[in-house]
């Protein structure tokens, strides 16, 4: 049997071996703690407004030190941090435009924690269309605020949208008071609203009437009062353009038909040559001179083309025809009058591109070099889909299939007739977008309207993007495109304009503040 001491001998080794595994082997690596995460959610990754509305999540910070936002990896603003998810709103004022009005932004978050860690969230897209008014629907109505095109009665507060829509087959033209959208007018209407439906505008017509028509169906005016005034409709109204007088010009290729607003036909014109007795085929909207003579442009089809202007009194008689030039069978160029009603601009359309020349009325001689021509456009590359006369006649929109062109109008100018777009470069549709529509604004503001291509199963697309310019010189304004929606525009009395986008109402900033912001 061992004896006390020979125990104790035996155990100790057995004591010490732990500790000296200890002093053999070296101690772990202190811990790193993880960074902490960010990241964002935008509302509406493609917001028009007056801020961009966000909120901002972050974890693995016992307590947050700052907390970033970016644009661009520039720094937007500092975020009070409060909880997560942190509300977090995007001022119009907070916003770099460098990129453009309504550019694309890239948005991130930087996190950072009281013990100096930190971390950047992924990047989230957003589009960011500045405003100064939006008017939503109600809530969970999917019904836009306004008809889906519209003109304007009014201004500011007291605006009202006029347009048509259908309830089942039935059709009915509406009146939306900007301050109460809900409590709407109505009138039937005895022919069809389609996307071919026009309503015309009221400034030209002293007694305030409107005409609503649709190509090939029928027509009606309205008064200022938004009560319906020819009854019955006209039917089978192939072209209609309103007068200064509020009378319409009702016409197809022969005829033409002044009508009242009460449907009573003043009178009427079949269109011939007083010489030969050749009937001559109207080409477009007759113009009314200040002098109150009518402009009709005409055409005939022989060997060629032949463009004339056909001029009649007020009541109708005399009839006098000036041959404006010829072109290549079938080809009836894109014409326009400036607001004297003397000169007459003409687009030729080449294979590739076309030119556009302002030719005299009333001379014998064709609009060539040596005839009655002021001036002749460089070449533009395209095709020329319409020639907008704006800014009171001193500037010619000429807008292509996907370019927009404005040329100095005025006869005897240095520039005469030259590409005033900035840098000599056209506006453009974006991608595959075509010209849709187009609205001048104030002053030498002016819009444009862009679809896609129109198809056999749909001919007239709705808008999606909206192409602004304030001045030709300064190039694009602002530039917003609807994802996966569509926009509309009119002017108001006091020349704002006035957007529909989405099933929103919205009023934009005027040009000359957009201009400010960039």
């Amino acid at each position: 049997m061992p004896t006390p001491h020979s125990r104790r001998a035996w155990v100790r080794p057995a004591l010490l071996l732990p500790f000296l595994s200890l002093a053999c082997t070296p101690p772990p690596p202190p811990t790193t703690p993880d960074l902490p995460q960010v990241s964002i959610l935008v509302d509406e990754p493609s917001t028009v407004g007056r801020a961009v509305k966000l909120s901002i999540s972050t974890s693995g910070c016992d307590q947050v030190q700052s907390l970033q936002l970016l644009d661009n990896n520039e720094l937007i603003k500092q975020v009070t941090y409060s909880a997560t998810p942190t509300q977090v709103e995007i001022g119009t004022t907070e916003i770099r435009y460098t990129r453009g009005i309504s550019a694309n932004l890239s948005l991130t978050a930087r996190v950072t924690c009281a013990d100096g860690r930190t971390n950047v969230s992924q990047a989230q897209p957003a589009t960011f269309f500045p405003v100064e008014e939006v008017i939503e629907p109600p809530a969970n109505s999917t019904t836009s605020v306004v008809p889906d095109y519209f003109v304007v009665d009014g201004s500011g507060s007291n605006a009202s949208f006029i347009g048509c829509g259908k309830e089942g087959a039935r059709s009915y033209l509406y009146k939306v008071p900007k301050n109460n959208p809900t409590n709407r007018q109505k009138l039937e209407m005895d022919f069809p609203c389609d996307a071919t439906t026009i309503i015309t505008d009221r400034k030209p017509a002293g007694s305030g009437h409107r005409w609503v028509w649709t190509k090939d169906q029928g027509a009606i005016a309205i008064d200022a009062n938004f009560n319906l005034v020819t009854v019955p409709a006209l039917t089978d109204v192939r072209n209609l353009a309103v007068a200064p007088d509020g009378n319409a010009f009702v016409y197809d290729v022969a005829r033409l038909d002044v009508v009242t607003p009460k449907g009573t036909v003043k009178w009427t014109r079949e269109i011939a040559d007083p010489e030969t007795n050749t009937i001559s085929l109207i080409l477009t909207d007759p113009f009314v001179r200040p002098d109150g003579k009518i402009l009709i442009p005409l055409y005939d089809d022989r060997l060629e083309t032949h463009l004339y202007v056909g001029i009649v009194n007020a009541d109708g008689t005399g009839f006098v025809r000036y041959e404006i030039d010829q072109f290549p069978l079938e080809q009836y160029p894109p014409v326009a009058f400036d607001p004297t009603g003397t000169v007459m601009y003409v687009a030729t359309q080449g294979p590739n591109s076309a030119n556009v020349r302002a030719c005299t009325i009333g001379s014998a001689k064709l609009c060539v070099a040596s005839g009655s021509r002021l001036w002749i456009s460089q070449e533009l590359p395209g095709y020329m889909a319409a020639l907008v006369p704006y800014n009171n006649g001193t500037r010619l929109a000429a807008i292509g299939r996907n370019r927009f062109w404005f040329l100095e109008a005025r006869d005897g100018q240095s520039t005469e007739g030259q590409v005033m777009n900035k840098d000599q470069q056209p506006l453009t549709a974006n991608g595959a977008l075509v010209a849709r529509f187009a609205q001048q604004g104030p002053g030498s503001a002016f819009y444009m309207f862009t679809s896609a291509a129109g198809t056999t199963e749909k001919p007239y697309p709705y808008p999606v993007e909206i192409v602004a310019t304030d001045a030709a010189e300064k190039g694009e304004l602002f530039r917003y495109q609807v994802p996966g929606g569509s926009l509309y525009g009119a002017l108001d009395d006091t020349e704002a304009l006035w957007l529909r986008v989405g099933t929103k109402l919205v009023k934009p900033f005027t040009p000359q503040q957009y201009r400010e912001m960039r």
